[in-house]
């Protein structure tokens, strides 16, 4: 039978097929690049690289896992066996019970109910306004200022804006920055996917954690010219290597396309390609105009994790920003989780709380006798609920395990009286 361990034994041996299959450097007779400093490094016997310059050392699999970022020597091993063509036999499971009694760090979204983490399409007519959108988008985000009505997470932007010179997106970003820039990095060049781009997203990206936000600018300049690329199985291939490393990294990667010139009743089947892009892609947003002439559009926005909506939006020519008219049908939110809502009531008057959820279960029942809930289950509705727990109701929720006893702690995230500190009680996933 397949083991994780007799695979990783399997392809230990074949450290230099790896990296000549990998198209990483390699010089005969045994010298590589260091994943982790960049200096020449030693292959030593085919299975193990050293860095004198560093210290660092490693398998293959060890290797990989530095190169690209893996947080999991699983998902490198994986990774190495298919550059290698060694197939796996043996599904990666885990039982639903395990899954649901996990918990999960809660990172709040990049643009507050826009794109979250994974990777989103931005679609739109040729000269519409798309590239001007991207770049507000980088701007705020590199800086944390409200897109909109909405909060954004402030961090690293990476930005590749490959239809344009360095000339003409230092006029473009005069325009919309007045000259005030954040954590914002910028590309013109780049390679193109199986070509070079995955890795140098990666190295990039290992290189600055900060980084939560990619743009890409477009799809169009990063796609092998082949015929095969075009059709639902090229398009999804395509796609999922991007997916691929925004799960990877934690992060949002937003990729601008074009939509047709047919109209479609439904506006995601106004994305030019085939459905295969829209079917790897975690969301979409679709930028469109009423007239080419004009100022006024809109912007749907269709994602896995939120309900559908339509924005109203106004280009101002000027400051080449789109401005916000509202949205197109009131936004309902989704109902409340009544577990949750209790929640929020029993902490309401209190900084902090702690303790089984025996003892939880018994409280909120006092406020809501009709909760249909087991101290397990109730565990679990509070793993999966993490962030809306956080932007409901301001509570923050982590799970302690005390000499074989569990506690849950819960704790107001707006008190100032830091009682405890529970970043520290969160258990790795």
């Amino acid at each position: 039978m397949q083991t994780t361990e007799i695979l990783r034994t399997e392809v230990k041996s074949r450290f230099i097929d790896y990296l000549k299959a990998a198209q990483i450097p390699y010089y005969e007779p045994s010298l590589t690049v260091c994943p982790h400093c960049g200096q020449h490094a030693q292959v030593v016997g085919d299975f193990l690289w050293n860095c004198p310059n560093c210290g660092s050392k490693g398998d293959v699999v060890d290797y990989a896992m530095e190169s690209h970022g893996f947080r999991k020597p699983s998902d490198a091993l994986k990774h190495v066996c298919r550059v290698l063509g060694v197939k796996i036999c043996s599904l990666d499971t885990i039982a639903a019970e395990e899954l649901m009694d996990m918990q999960f760090p809660d990172n709040p979204e990049l643009i507050e109910g826009l794109p979250g983490k994974g990777l989103y399409l931005l679609a739109g007519a040729s000269k519409i306004g798309k590239s001007w959108l991207v770049l507000w988008l980088a701007h705020c985000v590199s800086l944390g200022l409200p897109v909109w009505e909405l909060k954004t997470r402030q961090c690293g932007v990476l930005y590749l804006s490959l239809e344009d010179t360095d000339q003409q997106l230092q006029r473009r970003l005069v325009e919309v920055t007045g000259g005030e820039t954040g954590d914002l990095t910028i590309a013109t060049d780049a390679e193109l996917l199986g070509s070079g781009l995955e890795e140098q997203l990666t190295n990039f990206l290992s290189d600055h954690s900060e980084t939560k936000f990619v743009i890409i600018d477009t799809l169009q300049k990063i796609r092998q010219l082949k015929a095969d690329s075009y059709s639902y199985a090229g398009d999804y291939a395509t796609l999922t290597v991007l997916k691929q490393i925004a799960d990877r990294f934690d992060l949002t990667i937003l990729l601008v396309h074009h939509t047709r010139k047919q109209e479609a009743d439904d506006t995601v089947d106004k994305i030019s390609g085939t459905t295969g892009l829209i079917g790897c892609a975690d969301g979409s947003l679709i930028l469109e105009k009423e007239n080419r002439l004009g100022t006024q559009g809109s912007l749907t926005v269709t994602s896995r994790e939120h309900p559908d909506k339509k924005l109203l939006l106004d280009f101002d020519r000027e400051k080449k920003i789109w401005k916000f008219l509202g949205y197109a049908d009131a936004q309902e939110e989704d109902p409340e989780d009544p577990i949750l809502a209790a929640v929020g009531s029993f902490l309401q008057d209190k900084p902090s709380w702690k303790g089984t959820a025996t003892e939880l279960l018994e409280a909120l029942l006092k406020i809501n006798p009709d909760l249909l809930a087991k101290p397990n289950s109730l565990v679990r509705r509070l793993n999966a609920k993490t962030r809306e727990l956080s932007e409901r109701h301001g509570i923050r929720y982590v799970g302690r395990r005390e000499e074989n006893v569990k506690y849950l702690i819960l704790e107001s995230v707006s008190d100032k009286n830091d009682m405890c500190d529970i970043s520290d009680a969160l258990p790795s996933a």
